[in-house]
């Protein structure tokens, strides 16, 4: 039998405001089956380091002080029923380093259950199939047309730009570029990437609705790296970020100028956004950081690729100076077939090292890429080997190419 006091209790956890979780469903399995098959995932970092409380925080603080006011309970009695109180909530509550909470519903709660046992089953599944270990490397955006933003790292010497896709997952609609990209510095960790990224933080970008003007802004006093590599390095990262929007050209100015002094490349309004296009991408790992491909725009001997047989017979060298590796190995053979302007087909001679591992998978991977810089949409690939499957490649039909390389999803 409830007395009064339990009954006002009642009364008051009835009146708590309810949180409920506005995720799309299909994205947070897409999340789930991504992180499970190797993409990484990172949340967006806030660069505050204001931590803001939850409303379900808010809300037990604010009866804890209705109930001292009342003089419904004594301190032992507040103690215990906050400490209930908070203990409960945070069953039901998941918290990330960002202040964000996310709430299920009982319906929602043991949709998520089901979600786990199945990413349970399959990973092991995985395990007793060979599972092929590693990263994915690229990205298909498939039926959800979630914005990737491009941002790009150099290796560690700073010879080579290194494109990183963003994948927003939680956007409702068409992404925002000017809040990405004027925060490149928090998305990647340069430690746990082993790259090096160059210092954005003092340079603002700002887009066009149409995204065909973009404008790169810096304070009158600002300086740029006085150096031809550090200058370059500035050049190629810019022409990967933009590569996919439709303007053509970068505008500069300064808080009072329509120029910027580019140092040794001297006083400019504008830089032009070339297209970046007919590379071999190789593999890049500094010590035992993250394998992420990298594109190479020339020939060890400094010549540009016309062909993509040039660009696949560059993928078979490697350049250990770099910390860079070759994608298909040196003794293997193949022939490409570039009749097709949509589909390139590339048959390869039998060779015991293709099979489910990951050195075919980044193989593939690699030559997706590439053929995409050439202008393809698919790859055909024959291995010469009884072999329908690596990873998520089906070898039994044209592989379309990826949307994304070296993706992280953020969420």
């Amino acid at each position: 039998m409830m007395d009064q006091k339990d009954e006002q209790l009642i009364e008051k956890l009835s009146q708590l405001p309810k949180v409920k979780d506005q995720q799309n469903k299909a994205l947070l399995f897409e999340q789930i089956d991504q992180k499970m098959k190797g993409v990484k995932i990172m949340k967006k970092r806030n660069r505050s380091k204001w931590v803001v409380p939850s409303i379900a925080t808010i809300a037990i603080a604010s009866l804890a002080f209705i109930m001292i006011q009342s003089g419904l309970f004594n301190q032992d009695q507040i103690t215990e029923q906050s400490m209930d109180l908070a203990g409960r909530s945070s069953e039901l509550t998941d918290y990330d380093t960002s202040g964000e909470v996310i709430t299920f519903d009982q319906d929602e709660s043991v949709e998520s259950n089901e979600v786990d046992e199945a990413e349970q089953h399959n990973q092991v599944v995985e395990d007793s199939e060979g599972a092929v270990p590693g990263n994915r490397l690229v990205y298909y955006n498939d039926e959800y047309d979630l914005p990737i933003y491009t941002i790009a790292g150099l290796d560690i010497q700073g010879m080579y730009a290194i494109p990183i896709s963003l994948v927003d997952t939680a956007a409702t609609g068409y992404g925002y570029p000017n809040d990405v990209y004027n925060r490149i510095s928090t998305f990647v960790d340069e430690d746990e990437f082993g790259i090096y990224e160059y210092p954005f933080d003092e340079i603002e970008f700002i887009f066009s609705d149409d995204m065909e003007k973009i404008t790169m802004r810096v304070a009158d006093d600002f300086v740029f790296p006085d150096t031809a590599t550090q200058m370059t390095a500035f050049i190629n990262s810019v022409k990967f970020m933009f590569a996919n929007y439709p303007a053509t050209e970068l505008n500069l100015e300064t808080e009072t100028r329509n120029s910027i002094d580019l140092g040794q490349i001297g006083t400019m309004e504008t830089l032009q956004l070339e297209s970046v296009e007919n590379l071999a991408f190789k593999m890049y790992q500094y010590e035992d950081k993250e394998r992420l491909l990298i594109p190479i725009p020339q020939t060890i001997g400094g010549d540009f690729f016309f062909t993509i047989d040039e660009a696949l017979l560059e993928m078979q060298y490697d350049q250990t100076e770099f910390d860079i590796t070759a994608t298909i190995p040196a003794d293997l053979e193949y022939v490409v077939d570039p009749a097709d302007e949509e589909i390139l087909k590339i048959s390869f001679e039998s060779n015991a090292k293709f099979s489910d591992n990951r050195e075919t998978k980044e193989m593939i991977e690699a030559i997706l890429m590439t053929a995409k810089s050439f202008g393809f949409s698919q790859v055909d690939f024959d291995l010469g080997v009884d072999l329908a499957q690596v990873n998520q490649f089906d070898l039994t039909a044209p592989i379309s190419v990826p949307d994304g390389v070296n993706p992280i999803l953020l969420h």
